[in-house]
């Protein structure tokens, strides 16, 4: 699943005559048991989803974080799915536009109802740390960003602007990521750190470091020279206030 998950209004591709389009054929079935691990892929004209809980749907449709999700019944985060879905018409429509397919998708099949609210909730503040920071910019800014998170304990980035690990941060820790850096650009780096329980997602292995290698935020200090400070701020909330158990086939 990518990052970058940042709430956007709903994006719907449209035909000529003005309708939002859908996804032509839908297959919804249960999720093989046993398996570990999940994906979402959207793909051209499609999205391919294998082991999904409805909680997962809900925040690739509406472009959140899993923390970000509150309500429904507990079903959503323990039963599982695996979704074939085909866009009608020749064009293709684009990521974005695929989530506002699928939320029309979660609406018709699980009956899914949700609304936004804003709550104040805890987020880290990344800061610059008193010794300035520990890594520089890019020499080779013209070539595609590259951004690579490996098993929850590493993170190597080439030609990337901070906004990928501000991102990646979020993801990793549970909890909003505000970039108040002040540093623009693009940047090479390598960051390594030791996972924590807090982590490791429940249907996957804790990751295996070999030697002394400090915690999360330790090694952003240390090896980048930034920090995370807690603090409380405005985070907008997908509410889910209705969802049944999807009708498969």
């Amino acid at each position: 699943m990518t990052f970058g998950k940042l709430v956007l209004a709903s994006l719907a591709l449209l035909t000529p005559d003005g309708r939002a389009q859908v996804f032509d054929t839908a297959s919804i079935k249960p999720a093989k048991a046993g398996v570990r691990g999940y994906s979402i892929r959207p793909l051209p004209g499609r999205l391919s989803t294998s082991n999904t809980t409805l909680g997962m749907l809900v925040a690739e449709a509406y472009h959140v974080y899993d923390f970000q999700i509150s309500g429904g019944p507990k079903w959503i985060n323990t039963d599982r799915y695996d979704i074939e879905a085909k866009a009608e018409g020749e064009t293709k429509p684009s990521e974005a536009q695929l989530r506002g397919m699928l939320q029309k998708l979660l609406a018709e099949r699980f009956s899914l109802v949700v609304r936004r609210e804003t709550r104040e909730l805890p987020v880290y503040a990344l800061e610059v740390g008193k010794g300035g920071p520990h890594f520089k910019a890019s020499t080779d800014s013209e070539e595609a960003p590259m951004f690579r998170v490996f098993q929850r304990r590493q993170i190597t980035a080439a030609r990337a602007p901070l906004a990928y690990l501000v991102e990646a941060l979020s993801f990793l820790v549970g909890r909003p990521v505000v970039d108040k850096t002040g540093l623009e650009g693009k940047y090479d780096y390598k960051l390594e750190w030791t996972p924590d329980e807090t982590q490791v997602r429940s249907d996957e292995a804790a990751p295996q470091v070999e030697g002394n290698v400090p915690s999360l935020a330790s090694a952003l200090q240390e090896q980048m020279g930034l920090r995370l400070q807690s603090q409380k701020a405005p985070v907008e909330i997908v509410v889910i206030d209705r969802a049944e158990k999807a009708s498969v086939n």
